[in-house]
């Protein structure tokens, strides 16, 4: 347990003071929390009717997008920055636990991406509540489904990128194609919706269900994953 604090502290010391992370991380919730309002408010005018289904659904998808996204870019940039931050000989000769260091890096990036879309909702109401008119309301989330697909089916996306992202980047060594895996990851999520195997129902049982199934397999990778990293992969970004 020592040895993932130690991890978590080294980790996220090094995470913000990468100013491009804090760039991607701050322009990705200002545009998804932003974006969606203003064409919502193009579309119908300022009276947006705030528990409208298509509004909520419109509105969640540009947060789990701003999640996705911010994921898929800080998971591989971790494992990168151990290079270009001169730290990977360092972690290669401690006595850390393999499990500590591919875990760190995982929890880090799940907290990032779940932060990012908390923090997203939060620009959304309050940028509503500004040009919106009617005064403050919490929007979908004043609804079950609402709360579940922002509280929980954020989580399950957020660990899924997070573990995905960052078991790739040890793997292939290079960001820019563990980023392209990692978005494919996720739009791998949507085939059993497109080819109609799994049916879309708007029900608080439906996606409570799918928010815990989710949970469970990005759990399960997880797990997967601390069992096959080894700290010898890291060493591929000592070849260059």
């Amino acid at each position: 347990m020592s040895d993932l604090t130690t991890m978590i502290w080294k980790e996220v010391a090094e995470l913000f003071g990468n100013r491009r992370f804090l760039w991607v991380f701050t322009i990705a919730i200002l545009a998804m929390g932003i974006i969606p309002t203003l064409a919502l408010a193009k579309q119908h005018g300022h009276a947006i009717n705030a528990s409208s289904l298509t509004f909520m659904i419109l509105r969640t998808v540009y947060v789990l997008f701003a999640t996705a996204i911010v994921v898929a870019q800080t998971s591989p940039d971790m494992v990168l920055h151990e290079r270009v931050g001169h730290t990977l000989d360092y972690l290669l000769t401690t006595r850390l636990s393999n499990h500590a260091i591919f875990g760190a890096k995982v929890l880090i990036s799940f907290a990032v991406g779940y932060v990012t879309a908390i923090l997203a909702v939060a620009v959304q109401l309050v940028f509503a509540a500004l040009i919106g008119g009617a005064g403050w309301n919490w929007l979908y989330l004043a609804t079950p489904i609402g709360r579940v697909i922002t509280f929980g089916i954020t989580a399950a996306l957020s660990l899924y990128v997070s573990v995905v992202g960052t078991f790739v980047a040890v793997r292939v060594g290079e960001q820019r194609v563990a980023y392209m895996i990692s978005i494919f990851a996720v739009a791998l999520l949507t085939v059993p919706f497109l080819t109609g195997w799994i049916h879309i129902t708007l029900t608080v049982q439906w996606v409570t269900r799918v928010a815990i199934i989710f949970g469970a397999i990005a759990i399960i990778l997880g797990l997967v994953g601390v069992r096959l990293f080894r700290r010898d992969m890291l060493a591929l970004y000592l070849q260059d």
